[in-house]
């Protein structure tokens, strides 16, 4: 098959008669026009019935991807734009000796054994109870060891607008291989259907620093608060729960601790608690009338974790609660 195109000579040199020759050049002349037909390409460039069908007939082939809303996701509602996190975790106990074991007990309504350790788990998110197990939760020692806690509870904080703190207890570390890194590991569903599994945090904070301000929510004042002369009542998070020193409940002393900032960067003195009484890791204050707060702070030694041990100076931005997160009545 080279040699043809290698030495085409030969069939150039020939002269054919001149019948032939004629009958050559006509199809020759013709050829652009059939090659043109077959295309189906218009011999004229004027518009006509076969440019307009083209035209109409060209959207026809793009329906499959432009009709296909099935295959778009949505855009995320305002209420689950922020990504599921662990805000904080508070190691509160650390081989708990025999003596303090019952006071744990008491909290998270488990049977505790001695050695056992506490630590709330402040979530992004409030927990759908019903989805919520022990082997949710891994732990990983300083050691790389990895543990499973004996329990894991959303007691005792439990009202319709709290449910963000998990607590931990069990075997979870050592004196000799403290905790470092907590994740959920299990089908941990949020009360909105947000799924939790796969969030952690390496970050533990311990009963030797105390606990920390994690959220300062700002909600309208409920009874006791508008007692007060109050519109709207601050709820705070800490990373564990808070009372008085040595289990007393919070009185003058703790809320003189707790100072507002407003927007303008003015300091403002809280009216009164609201929402006593149960040990948790909430507390709930009541902000004068008629300011906008940006910063809730709180002095060293306001309040005490359930070993006795107290906070740090902290503070934390005050913020308007996701719509997500406002219960009925």
């Amino acid at each position: 098959m080279l040699e043809p195109e290698e030495n085409p000579s030969p069939r150039l040199i020939v002269d054919p008669p001149g019948w032939l020759r004629n009958r050559c050049l006509v199809l020759l002349a013709t050829m652009p026009l059939c090659l043109a037909a077959c295309a189906g390409d218009a011999p004229e460039p004027a518009a006509g019935p076969s440019t307009e069908t083209a035209t109409t007939e060209a959207p026809t082939t793009q329906t499959p991807t432009t009709q296909a809303p099935d295959d778009i996701e949505p855009d995320p509602s305002p209420d689950v734009v922020d990504s599921p996190a662990i805000l904080t975790a508070y190691l509160g106990a650390l081989d708990l000796p025999a003596i303090l074991i019952d006071r744990l007990a008491d909290i998270s309504g488990c049977e505790q054994q001695p050695l056992d350790e506490g630590m709330p788990v402040v979530l992004s998110h409030r927990v759908d109870g019903a989805t919520l197990e022990p082997s949710d939760f891994a732990v990983t020692t300083v050691g790389g060891a990895a543990m499973t806690p004996t329990c894991a509870t959303l007691e005792p904080a439990t009202e319709d607008d709290e449910l963000q703190t998990v607590l931990l207890t069990g075997p979870l570390g050592s004196s000799d291989d403290s905790p470092a890194e907590v994740a959920v590991v299990g089908e941990l569903l949020a009360i909105d259907g947000t799924v939790l599994t796969g969030i952690a945090t390496d970050t533990i904070n311990t009963f030797e620093t105390g606990p920390r301000l994690v959220l300062a929510r700002l909600d309208p004042a409920g009874e006791q608060c508008a007692s007060l002369g109050s519109s709207n009542e601050i709820q705070m998070t800490w990373e564990g729960g808070v009372t008085g020193p040595r289990g007393a409940e919070p009185g003058p002393a703790e809320l003189a601790g707790l100072t507002l900032i407003d927007v303008g960067g003015r300091s403002h003195a809280l009216l009164g608690f609201d929402d006593l009484g149960d040990g948790d890791n909430y507390l709930v204050a009541c902000a004068p009338p008629d300011i906008e707060p940006a910063t809730l702070e709180a002095r060293q030694d306001t309040v005490y974790d359930p070993t006795n041990n107290p906070n740090p100076p902290t503070s934390v931005g005050v913020e308007g609660r996701p719509s997500n997160e406002i219960t009925d009545g």
